[in-house]
């Protein structure tokens, strides 16, 4: 009930800490505009990054213009939509078309967006693979193509209907 004092609370914490220099940068996690504005009211340093769910199947655009607009990075957590991506067989075949993995095109496309992808691996070679994603570039066509895929596979769940 009392999440806005709760969330400034924490959030001088981390001003401290980034005020002191033992950190560089500070962040928030899952925050939607209306929890940004409400931090903002308090905060003396913004945030330089909003951490979100964010895949081909779920662009939370109203989340990114605010982080937009607000000149702070969008970081995808799950760009590849906790492995669901992997079976959408609209990407399969862009892959191929590009050979390259659905992962790939999927990272590919975050980047190419501006948002900041953290794919997450604890296989050697998968990880290899995601980092091998600066020797192509999607077409405008097919970009706008995946923009369009929202919902064919996992979506963002909404913070404010979880209980943590």
């Amino acid at each position: 009930d009392n999440w806005e004092a709760m969330n400034a609370e924490a959030w001088k914490a981390m001003e401290e800490a980034y005020e002191d220099g033992r950190i560089k940068a500070i962040g928030v996690s899952n925050f939607h505009p209306h929890h940004l504005d409400a931090l903002l009211k308090t905060a003396n340093v913004k945030p330089m990054v909003n951490q979100i769910y964010l895949s081909p199947s779920d662009m939370q655009p109203k989340v990114v213009a605010y982080n937009q607009e607000h000149n702070m990075i969008t970081q995808a957590w799950s760009p590849l939509g906790t492995g669901t991506i992997l079976e959408v067989k609209e990407l399969q075949d862009i892959a191929a078309r590009y050979g390259k993995s659905v992962a790939q095109v999927a990272i590919r496309w975050s980047l190419q967006h501006g948002f900041l992808p953290l794919p997450k691996s604890v296989t050697k070679s998968r990880i290899y693979e995601n980092i091998d994603v600066f020797d192509f570039e999607l077409d405008k066509e097919t970009m706008d193509f995946m923009d369009t895929l929202h919902g064919s596979a996992k979506t963002a769940l909404d913070p404010d209907n979880l209980d943590f």
